[in-house]
């Protein structure tokens, strides 16, 4: 009985969208003033039957329109989301609650709200208005002061920020001349993270002798963290000495610092060496996202400073991507979240917005880089960091062959996910 309606036009519409349609031409206003102009005749005439009869049908259309204007006033649809935020192969529920607040019953209803089609698990869901999704439709009879709840389950298949709605909800007369359809307010969004895989035994150079990180050689100490005291040689700095300890033990005391390496980890995701990737490309790509994901991860476990740069156009904005390295869960959640947004399109070439970017990042910035077919220029400016004074790790995505010249940079080839855990394939040692 009921009749879709486009959810995006509606939604442009003022007020609610609300939006009224008649089923036919017979209950339009123009079938309308035919049938009166004929019954109008027919009365001239004198034809009481006829008469009769149109008035019947005129009343029916009237009380009809009426039922219809009405149906949707105190009808409201809410949508509750048990998550906003999960991991690929998660699920999340999704309830619709239609109420109906005022004493004109509902013969019928209808609720259609658009899914995109990654988080569907029916594909025989119809396809939508919208490209790239699906309509979630459900209809009922409501009576008076009266809901109803449907439940449907979400399936986080890939990575992405997605839009759910607008919601749509029809209903009208009992006879279904006049449908309604009306948007309810509110739209939400869906924010699926990159995989995460685990890291063992890749390396990650760092540079800057002070910090969170122990280490395993006592090369470098940290002067803000003391685990003991010594006696006092002639090779220790009086800048050490702990002068507390020797008034007690009447004899000059060292201080003995923990010894620490600091590693703070600058991520640079080259979106636009992936397009020249004729197949797997989108494969390769989101190998590359998790990487970035995963290397973000490791560093937060390892208390290190980790931050994000990609020359991605970020939608909505077209800027580049750019979170610069701090610590903590907040920051690893805030570049999880950037690149479930990363898209393939760049703002501008990486030979470009590689050079622009270091130079602001601070002296001994461990800087790892993820692409997929190296820039020609790229053996030159990693010759240029080093001399710089900086350390690089570059993360290679698919079969591709390291850049030439780069003989002194940590070079990995990643094809799986398992080369992360156990690296196998070092093209070129540091």
């Amino acid at each position: 009985m009921s009749q879709l309606y486009d959810a995006q036009a509606l939604f442009n519409k003022k007020s609610r969208g609300v939006s009224s349609q008649a089923a036919g031409y017979l209950w339009s206003k123009f079938g309308a003033l035919a049938l009166l102009a004929i019954m109008l005749v027919a009365a001239w005439n004198r034809q009481l039957v006829i008469v009769l009869l149109l008035g019947l049908i005129l009343v029916t259309a009237g009380v009809a329109k009426l039922w219809s204007r009405l149906s949707l006033v105190g009808v409201s649809c809410r949508r509750t989301l048990s998550a906003t935020r999960a991991f690929p192969d998660e699920s999340i529920d999704l309830k619709l609650r239609l109420v109906n607040r005022k004493l004109l019953p509902l013969p019928w209803v209808q609720a259609d709200d658009i899914i995109p089609t990654p988080l569907t698990m029916d594909d025989a869901m119809p396809p939508a208005e919208r490209p790239g999704c699906r309509l979630l439709s459900h209809s009922a009879s409501l009576l008076w002061y009266t809901g109803i709840n449907w439940h449907y389950k979400l399936s986080c298949r890939k990575r992405g920020a997605y839009s759910l709605g607008p919601l749509v909800v029809s209903s009208g007369d009992i006879f279904g001349f006049y449908p309604r359809a009306a948007v309810q307010p509110g739209e939400d969004e869906i924010v699926v993270y990159p995989r995460l895989y685990p890291i063992y035994q890749l390396g990650i150079p760092s540079l800057y002798p002070m910090g969170e990180t122990p280490s395993a050689r006592r090369i470098f100490e940290d002067p803000t963290r003391t685990i003991g005291v010594r006696d006092y040689t002639p090779q220790d700095s009086l800048r050490h000495v702990h002068w507390k300890a020797s008034a007690r033990r009447q004899n000059l005391q060292i201080k003995v610092f923990e010894p620490s390496t600091t590693l703070k980890v600058a991520l640079f995701f080259a979106v636009d060496t992936f397009k020249n990737y004729k197949s797997g490309f989108e494969e390769d790509f989101e190998l590359g996202v998790s990487t970035a994901a995963s290397i973000a991860n490791y560093a937060v476990q390892q208390r290190s400073s980790v931050g994000l740069l990609a020359n991605t156009s970020l939608p909505g904005s077209g800027q580049p991507l750019k979170i610069l390295p701090g610590g903590g869960t907040n920051q690893l959640m805030m570049i999880l979240e950037a690149l479930a947004r990363v898209t393939p399109s760049s703002s501008a070439p990486f030979p470009e917005f590689f050079p622009r970017e270091w130079a602001a990042l601070p002296w001994g910035t461990t800087m790892i880089l993820v692409i997929a077919e190296p820039p020609e220029s790229l053996a030159a400016q990693l010759t240029m960091l080093k001399a710089a004074g900086y350390k690089a790790l570059v993360l290679q995505i698919g079969l591709g062959a390291p850049a030439e010249g780069s003989e002194d940079v940590a070079w990995y080839n990643i094809r799986t996910p398992a080369d992360l855990a156990t690296p196998t394939d070092r093209r070129v040692a540091a």
